[in-house]
């Protein structure tokens, strides 16, 4: 039973703009610097160890773990169990609740310097996941209490995609450089529904809806039934995701960036990322849509004002199918620009960095601060506070150790955060993970000297 609750927490709690690690901003010898602007380059060439080379995961929203999930007597619990009182659950609840998560898998990778040691190259293979989950604050109210409410833009975004990209910079003055990255990207899937009216009101023994919305799938077939009254519709019972048909799609994007010296140590950056598209074809894709009256198993409300669960499948909602159409869906394109004042022959420096995100639904800003330590040329260790106003604040920390022979770079946000007994981060409702493993190649280039 794939109960429409079991779904959201699932999202909530995994759910996804492709967001890095923002301490990787400033690490010089990171391969993974230059995701952030086409004009960085690292150290010297490398070539990424396949799946290990640069493996990215965040979540991202307005709501901290702590208020998705509850320990109880040594178990936990999610907001929407019957043992967490509905005032505990509804207390960290926003009027729009939103959360993401991204995971970025490097599947090749490798770049070098040409012989002027200064153009940079690289070209990378990478799978890319992003979902995000949108409900509105009457949803958990409903689900708790039984109030009558509209639940307007609810909906769930899921994209999944291969992309192949290829990135040169170049001087083009003495301290002024540029880079582009052009990418061309292979669908594997694609999710989206989303309730333009979802209006939910309690009879005596049942509770009743009025349902608007629409269901696009592409890159797997959905089963589908006939209803009584010839009506065919899609079977989410048992959605099977086996029925694959890649590619569901095809797209391009661009990233464009520069870095110019203001003085011998200090240093700005630009640049704007993914601008471009994603077009799903109309081959692949299952396009269905709810227009009705709906009744299911009504909520009991014990003397304490908790309700029960609800009684509704997604298979109940009935999306009706409807002819698909090509789906062309523009990337969600990001702003990076930064300063960084080095110190002591560029062994320590100072960097401030903004970072805008445009969502489907919100647009991100996160300003961070950071404090680089090159004590050798094969050892950089930075430490970062990101500030992302209402979506909550976070402490980083990365270390790239890059001598002859390899290239390695952990960075996290979870390591100074409080957390639970059960390891679950409290008041953060940002946290980012990143390693990258590989293999420095050919001479070392001369922008960092």
């Amino acid at each position: 039973m794939k109960k429409i609750y079991t779904l959201l927490i699932l999202l909530m709690a995994t759910g996804c703009a492709w967001a890095q690690n923002y301490t990787t901003y400033f690490m010089e010898g990171s391969t993974m610097r230059s995701q952030w602007n086409p004009a960085f380059a690292p150290q010297r060439g490398y070539l990424n160890i396949p799946a290990l080379g640069n493996v990215q995961a965040s979540i991202n929203g307005n709501i901290a773990l702590d208020h998705i999930f509850y320990p109880q007597d040594g178990k936990l619990y999610t907001l929407l169990s019957a043992n967490i009182p509905a005032s505990l659950a509804l207390s960290g609840l926003e009027d729009m609740n939103r959360t993401g998560a991204d995971v970025s898998l490097n599947l090749i990778g490798f770049g070098a310097y040409t012989k002027n040691h200064k153009n940079f190259w690289s070209v990378d293979v990478s799978v890319k996941t992003a979902a995000e989950l949108r409900a509105p604050y009457e949803l958990f109210d409903f689900f708790k209490t039984g109030t009558s409410g509209s639940f307007a833009n609810l909906g769930v975004d899921l994209n999944s995609f291969v992309e192949t990209s290829f990135a040169y910079s170049l001087p083009i003055l003495e301290n002024l450089y540029i880079g582009a990255r052009v990418k061309f990207l292979v669908g594997i899937g694609s999710l989206g529904f989303n309730f333009d009216r979802f209006d939910a009101s309690m009879g005596a023994d049942r509770w009743y809806a009025n349902a608007i919305g629409t269901l696009d799938v592409a890159g797997f077939q959905l089963e589908t039934e006939r209803l009584d009254d010839g009506t065919l519709v899609y079977d989410l019972e048992d959605v099977e995701f086996d029925d694959v048909s890649i590619p569901a799609g095809y797209g391009f994007g661009m990233d464009i960036g520069a870095t110019y010296d203001l003085l011998p140590n200090l240093q700005f950056s630009l640049s704007i990322n993914d601008l471009g598209f994603m077009a799903w074809s109309k081959k692949s894709t299952s396009t269905g849509r709810v227009d009705k009256e709906l009744e299911f198993t009504g909520i009991e409300i014990d003397a304490a004002g908790n309700a029960t669960q609800p009684s509704f499948d997604l298979d109940e909602l009935n999306f009706e199918v409807i002819d698909a159409e090509a789906k062309t869906k523009a990337l969600r394109m990001s702003i990076n620009a930064g300063a960084e004042y080095n110190v002591l022959d560029r062994r320590i420096g100072f960097g401030l960095f903004y970072h805008m995100n445009m969502l489907k639904y919100k647009t991100l800003h996160a300003i961070t601060g950071s404090v680089n330590f090159r004590p050798f040329k094969w050892l950089h260790a930075s430490g970062s506070y990101t500030i992302t106003g209402k979506d909550g604040n976070s402490f980083g920390l990365g270390l790239n150790i890059c001598p002859g022979f390899v290239n390695l770079f952990v960075g996290t946000d979870l390591l100074l955060c409080k957390k639970s007994p059960q390891w679950i981060p409290t008041k953060q409702h940002n946290m980012q993970v990143t390693f990258g493993l590989g293999i420095p190649l050919g001479p070392k280039g001369e922008r960092h000297e």
